[in-house]
């Protein structure tokens, strides 16, 4: 049990909202906890999130750790307590990753200091309301960034309305290609958060080392490895989509990726053989 006066206040608001959440769903124990992490999988999908440990979410409630949790780690705690609060009658249903969107905001904005005067975010009996009294506003692409998207083609056309329909992998490509234009690392922010609640493994691991939004040479290299990825179908469209990633890999400083395209259209100019 962890002494209410031992629990961080003041920047670590976040932390006091995660034990807010654990007493909410009657303090299940962690081993518990524990066993619920290893089914994540079956019980919501493919959601590649972590495993918990007795020792580490002790130590996250406790305060015992300098740095915010992963973004990912929050998922797991969160759709855990959750799970469990509805198993054991204590809650009357598991709302699921409907309520991750509102945590990752959260962690993001316990993750940016606040300037003084400025209100340092919800209180932590926000985070516990049921999703329908804290909705999640679906993400829109400004007019500009459409337009961005759209400019690489058919690939980012269809993108547009994958993301649109909140397609989590869309909404992670569309943040990449965004994200390869140094001007706009802040607009990516967004797009993975909504990524990140759905489950998306790489768009949780952006969100965790870009709380703030991607820079260019990080957007690049998952440019990079999509163009790469493309490359391996052999098709013409399939081309077409490397091709789509590795410029905008390039527009992120990855110059190796212009030997790529080069190769690609080096091909496309050969005669059939036979």
């Amino acid at each position: 049990m962890i002494d209410d006066a031992s629990r961080p206040t003041g920047p670590e608001d976040f932390i006091t909202a995660l034990n807010a959440l654990y007493d909410a769903c009657n303090r299940p124990p962690y081993r518990k906890l524990a066993e619920i992490s290893e089914h994540l999988g079956e019980l919501y999908g493919r959601r590649d999130l972590p495993s918990l440990s007795t020792t580490g979410i002790f130590d996250v409630l406790a305060g015992r750790r300098k740095r915010a949790p992963s973004s990912a780690w929050v998922a797991s705690f969160v759709l855990c307590c959750q799970h469990r609060a509805w198993e054991t009658g204590v809650r009357g249903d598991d709302p699921g990753i409907a309520s991750l969107p509102v945590w990752q905001a959260r962690l993001r904005a316990a993750r940016t200091p606040s300037r003084p005067g400025e209100p340092a975010g919800p209180p932590a009996s926000a985070a516990l309301a049921p999703p329908e009294s804290e909705p999640v506003r679906p993400v829109r692409l400004t007019e500009s960034q459409k337009a961005t998207v759209a400019g690489y083609g058919a690939h980012g056309r269809a993108l547009l309305g994958r993301a649109a329909a909140g397609d989590a992998d869309a909404l992670y490509r569309v943040a990449v290609l965004l994200g390869t234009d140094p001007a706009r690392g802040g607009e990516t922010v967004p797009l993975l958060i909504e990524a990140a609640a759905a489950g998306h493994p790489d768009a949780l691991d952006l969100l965790d080392a870009s709380p703030d939004g991607l820079d260019a040479a990080q957007a690049a290299r998952h440019a990079h490895r999509l163009g790469d990825r493309a490359g391996q179908g052999g098709t013409a469209a399939a081309r077409e989509t490397a091709l789509v990633y590795y410029k905008a890999a390039v527009q992120g400083g990855r110059l190796d990726a212009a030997f790529a395209i080069t190769e690609i259209l080096q091909h496309a100019d050969e005669p059939p053989r036979g």
